[in-house]
């Protein structure tokens, strides 16, 4: 009965991680939308394309005469994966809001011990991103070759897209979930240190 519920507990703090985790990409997908001190070229072009892509709706490319077919088939592609991940994202922190919830008032021992998992998953998640970090532009190329099966993220050296999202702006991004994550983990290792004192002055 112990093992079955360590695995239970072990499952809810992988749920809770990846939780964390597809919030912090959504919260960084909707506010850091160039690399850091960049200028961006056609600033009205680069805004319209960030509401058509993270904004759960479809507008017409028309006006934007910028991309080629290409270009706009691509951007079609990562709104559709954008949508998929928000779905996913959407389902996923209401199911943990619950959970969390119940075990919150049906028992908080219970709750801190789903917490101290969702610490260590995180600590792993964060390494393995660190470690990624070494070969990023083999795992980038990998990751896009998976997803866009047909090649349109392949464009020419000149092309717009290639200039608003260079590789720098990937790896920065990536970089502020990292970081982010690991702040968000100081909150469970102190709520289970704080639960451990109370329940020993008890």
């Amino acid at each position: 009965m112990v093992r079955y519920m360590k695995i239970v507990y072990f499952f809810l703090g992988l749920l809770f991680t990846i939780t964390i985790f597809l919030s912090l990409f959504e919260t960084t997908l909707h506010l850091f939308h160039s690399p850091i001190n960049s200028n961006i070229v056609e600033s009205k072009a680069h805004s319209l394309t960030w509401i058509y892509l993270i904004k759960q709706k479809y507008i017409s490319l028309i006006d934007l005469d910028i991309f080629t077919i290409n270009e706009k088939r691509h951007l079609l592609d990562i709104k559709r994966v954008f949508n998929k991940i928000y779905y996913i994202w959407e389902r996923l922190l209401l199911l943990s809001t619950i959970i969390s919830i119940y075990l919150y008032f049906k028992s908080k021992e219970k709750l801190t011990l789903v917490i101290k998992y969702t610490t260590i998953l995180g600590v792993v998640l964060n390494i393995i991103f660190i470690l990624i970090s070494f070969n990023f532009l083999e795992v980038f190329t990998i990751l896009h070759k998976i997803i866009f099966t047909h090649n349109s993220w392949i464009f020419k050296p000149n092309s717009i897209l290639i200039e608003w999202f260079p590789l720098l702006y990937f790896i920065e991004f990536f970089t502020i979930i990292i970081i982010l994550n690991f702040l968000i983990l100081f909150i469970p290792f102190f709520t289970v240190k704080y639960q451990k004192q109370k329940k020993r002055k008890q």
